[in-house]
Order: structure tokens, then sequence, then C-alpha cells
């Protein structure tokens, strides 16, 4: 199950990237984060009037160690925000297509994040936001998951794959 590189660049709403962060806490080492891309690059104006452009996501995972331990709670938190994609079967590596009405300019709009938030995802999913500009120094890769066996095969079944 290797990384598949990526660049900055390419990453769209719905695909599940992982990069090394060095938090904003000098004190802190730099840590693999496994995100679920909601907005690629937001904009966000601060206080001070200085623009700065932010990853916004849900955290899969940190230094490889999955948040959501149960593969059917995983599958459930992805189906919700869209229909869950293979994109590279011997490798693992799906994306979540999140439906056109929910996606704008900047990405995913604010009820994607709401439907996640509330209900049995609301303590188990962590949606994080990481300054753009930190993170572009270090690679992107797209990053394999796990996910249920029985899922799986649904999702080659309805894309055609052998």
């Amino acid at each position: 199950m290797p990384k598949q590189l990526a660049s900055w660049g390419e990453i769209v709403p719905g695909d599940i990237i992982s990069f090394r962060y060095k938090p904003l806490d000098e004190t802190k080492k730099p840590r693999m984060q496994t995100v679920l891309v909601l907005n690629p690059k937001f904009p966000k104006k601060l206080k001070s009037g200085e623009k700065k452009f932010y990853i916004n996501g849900i955290k899969l995972e940190q230094s490889n160690i999955r948040l959501i331990k149960n593969l059917n709670q995983n599958w459930k938190l992805l189906n919700k925000i869209g229909n869950v994609e293979i994109v590279d079967l011997k490798n693992e590596i799906y994306k979540v297509n999140i439906p056109k009405n929910k996606i704008g300019a900047r990405g995913a709009k604010a009820r994607v994040l709401v439907k996640v938030m509330i209900g049995p995802f609301k303590k188990l999913a962590q949606y994080r936001t990481y300054v753009w500009k930190i993170a572009k120094t270090k690679g992107v890769f797209y990053e394999p998951i796990k996910l249920p066996r029985d899922k799986i095969e649904l999702m080659m079944e309805q894309q055609g794959i052998e």
C-alpha cells in the first residue's frame, strides 16, 4: 500500500491526502497528517486585515494512527459526506465525490461540515485547519486508507472494476 505522490495544485475537495505538518508551537515535532480535504486553499481575512489561506478538512489519521478505529464507522463518515470512489484499488486509495450542490467556489460548503459534526460522528470527526503556507513546504501524497471489505466489493461492482 504505497502512497502516491501528488502536488498541492491538483488537490481538490474529497481527496484523502497526507502531509507532514509543523505545528505553530516550536516545541512540538512535525507529524504526518491524513486528512479528507474539504477546502484545499480557503482564504480568510484576519482581524489585522491580513489575508491567509488554509487547508480545511476532517482528520482521519495522525502519524499513521487511525482516529476512528472501527472500519464501518470510518466508511459511514466518508459516505455521509459523499459517494466514496476507488482511485487505485491495488494501493487502497479512495476519494469522496462530494455532490456538486455542496461545492462552492473555494471547496465544500459549510453545510457539509454541519452534516458531519452532528449525530453519531460529533465526537469522532475532527475538523482541522492547517496554514496552507506551512503545509505546502512539504510534499503531499494520496494516502491509502482501510475500509471494510464488503464496502470495497460494493464500490467495485458500482464502478465496474474486476
